[in-house]
Formats: C-alpha cells, sequence, structure tokens
C-alpha cells in the first residue's frame, strides 16, 4: 500500500509540474510588433511652477488581434492618467491615454507612467521638463520719510 501510495504520489507531482511548465511556455508578444504608441518620450520643456502639464499617449494596434488595455500608473501623485481600464481595442483601432502633472516641481523632473496591455506587455512613458519660478518684479522702494497727512 505504501509503495502504491508513493508512486501516485510521484505521479500527481509530475503532473502538477508538466501543468506548470505549459502554461510559463505562453509566446510573449513584442509590443513593437503589435502596437504603435506616441509621444512615449515626452518633453514639455520650461514651464513656470504651478502650470500644469497635459499630453495624450495614442496607442494603435498594428496586429491582427484583439488587445486589450489593462491598466496605467503613474510613478507619483503628481501625475496622473487617464484612460478606460480593461478597454478592448481591435486591428487598426487607436485608443488614447491622456497623462497630466501638476507642474508643482521647481527645477528638472522626470515622471514616469506604465501602461500595461495583456500578453504581458507594458510600455513606460516619461515625462520631462524644466520647473522654473516666475521672475518677481523687484518691489517699489519706500522713502525713508513717511507722509504726514
Amino acid at each position: 500500500m505504501k509503495k502504491l501510495l508513493v508512486a501516485f504520489g510521484c505521479l500527481l507531482t509530475f503532473q502538477l509540474v508538466q501543468a506548470q511548465d505549459q502554461t510559463n511556455d505562453a509566446p510573449k508578444w513584442e509590443i513593437g510588433k503589435v502596437l504603435e504608441i506616441t509621444n512615449t518620450n515626452f518633453n514639455a520643456g520650461e514651464r513656470p511652477v504651478g502650470v500644469p502639464v497635459d499630453f495624450v499617449v495614442e496607442i494603435k494596434n498594428i496586429s491582427k488581434d484583439t488587445v486589450t488595455l489593462l491598466n496605467a500608473k503613474a510613478g507619483c501623485g503628481c501625475t496622473t492618467p487617464n484612460f478606460t481600464p480593461n478597454q478592448r481595442f481591435g486591428p487598426g483601432q487607436t485608443v488614447k491615454v491622456a497623462i497630466s502633472y501638476n507642474g508643482g516641481q521647481a527645477g528638472s523632473y522626470g515622471k514616469v507612467t506604465t501602461i500595461y496591455f495583456d500578453h504581458d506587455m507594458t510600455q513606460t512613458i516619461m515625462l520631462t521638463g524644466v520647473g522654473v519660478q516666475p521672475k518677481q518684479e523687484p518691489a517699489p522702494a519706500q522713502s525713508a520719510n513717511p507722509v504726514k497727512q
């Protein structure tokens, strides 16, 4: 009876390992052969601090299969992607992801948003720019003698 249980356990383990190997053998899709993506590196240039930056990433399906835009995540709370989760789009169709950055940082900045698709495809979107403090006009000089009324 022990030999039968050991043999059954070995057979079950073999089947589990074999089934696991089969699920990992699914071919990964190469994103460049499936999708055309605009604005993957968007340079906003110099902008006054506090002025938001908004741009749109267009994603065109150039394959013969339907693709699903699963999610988009910004690397920080100052950047927000606007999109439709789990949006399916067929051959020749285009979807858009609008990305907004609040513009609150002075100096050089780099903001990352990652877009996730089915078939283990991801695309990183990079926003760069320079936040410039607005120049302040000097205050008018006050006279040393107060004005009497």
